[in-house]
């Protein structure tokens, strides 16, 4: 019996900061200068201090696919790539 795996590309979490209309409403959901924001965006990496409210914010906007699974996938993809 054959034995399919679908493996589906992680998102990021540059994917989830821009699932937000603007960089300047993500840094107002998060309560930080757009400045930490766009560091954020460029690092690639959202800090885990700021996942609930990330989580909570993406779910207040109906924003879909943004979990902590998500976000802690994203940081185990980074880490295996570098491995």
């Amino acid at each position: 019996m054959a034995r399919y795996v679908l493996y589906l590309p992680a998102m990021t979490h540059v994917d989830v900061i821009n699932k937000w209309d603007s960089l300047s409403e993500f840094a107002e959901d998060l309560g930080v200068p757009y400045g930490t924001a766009k560091a954020m965006r460029r690092r690639g990496s959202i800090p885990p201090e700021y996942w609930l409210v990330v989580v909570k914010k993406a779910t207040d906007r109906a924003l879909v696919g943004v979990t902590l699974e998500v976000l802690a996938a994203a940081v185990a993809q980074k880490a295996e790539v570098a491995a």
